[in-house]
């Protein structure tokens, strides 16, 4: 059950029995943007239809549930903390620092969005049957975690499994931390964490999962950076093929800002805040093969 605030539904969004992680948040900057998951609107009916295999809902435009929603159990809380509370506590925060028009519904479930035929955008697995689903139902051989340790305990989230189940069944399970709703974060991680999906997708032993915590911002901008520097894309091009699947709004400057520190390479070059808000949407091809050799370059790091 999917609702965007503003805009139309994209093509691909998902949800399994499992939900997503959210910090604390006012303590928190701001980046990561969230989808309003509620009960299904007019709008949306007359866009989608469903079908039941097995234990799961599968739309026509890819928006997935692993299971129904009688069948979704609260994760483990914080002393004196629901899971209604934090969701609420996390809308608030998202509204306050982002200004976006999403919230988040943890109890609907783990929610993903095929990007590419390599790539794959959502939430958080919640719990190791999450795990099973992304090998079984996508092929899925690679996780991408871009999480912090306490964007996980903020949800009750039993990590350790999570990880103990990716190593039984060959998931490789990376994690490229950033603060949550802080682009400067994000900005700094961004390198990293595209040459560890740019290396997983490269490898091709299946599809390569990224997730942050409600999968609206660390995780779609990970993949918009990455169609942006390896793929031949400007920015612009690269933030709509993304938010047109999978209804977000990740920093754009962050983006831009990691684009700058890659391409920079003289001392004297003026500094990124005080450049316009186009510079950097685009490179030169000289540009993108520099970016692209240092991004390849930090895969050890």
């Amino acid at each position: 059950m999917v609702m965007g605030m503003e805009g139309p539904l994209g093509t691909v969004l998902s949800f399994s029995s499992s939900s997503l992680v959210l910090p604390p948040p006012l303590q928190q900057s701001s980046n990561c943007n969230v989808f309003c998951f509620s009960s299904l609107q007019t709008n949306v009916r007359s866009s989608i239809r469903l079908r039941e295999p097995r234990n799961n809902l599968r739309l026509n435009n890819k928006i997935y549930c692993k299971a129904p929603e009688s069948e979704v159990q609260e994760n483990p809380t914080r002393k004196g903390s629901s899971s209604k509370n934090r969701m609420e506590e996390y809308n608030i925060a998202m509204k306050r620092m982002m200004r976006n028009p999403y919230e988040y519904h943890h109890d609907l479930g783990m929610n993903y969005t095929l990007i590419t035929e390599d790539l794959i955008v959502g939430s958080q697995p919640q719990k190791v049957e999450d795990i099973d689903h992304l090998k079984e139902q996508e092929n899925v051989a690679y996780i991408l975690n871009l999480q912090q340790d306490q964007d996980v305990e903020y949800w009750g989230i039993d990590l350790q499994s999570i990880v103990k189940r990716c190593e039984e069944i060959e998931i490789h399970h990376m994690r490229r931390p950033a603060r949550d709703f802080d682009p400067e974060s994000l900005r700094i991680m961004l390198p990293r964490a595209v040459s560890s999906l740019e290396w997983a997708i490269e490898e091709g032993k299946g599809k390569v999962y990224v997730h942050c915590t409600a999968g609206l911002g660390r995780a779609p901008a990970t993949a918009i950076a990455y169609m942006f520097w390896f793929q031949g894309m400007d920015l612009n091009t690269a933030y709509d093929e993304l938010t047109s699947k999978r209804p977000c709004g990740p920093s754009k400057r962050a983006i831009r800002g990691a684009t700058y520190d890659l391409a920079k390479t003289e001392a004297w070059k003026e500094p990124f805040d005080s450049l316009p808000d186009y510079a950097f949407q685009d490179v030169a091809d000289w540009e993108r093969k520099l970016i692209e050799d240092r991004v390849r370059g930090l895969r050890s790091t």
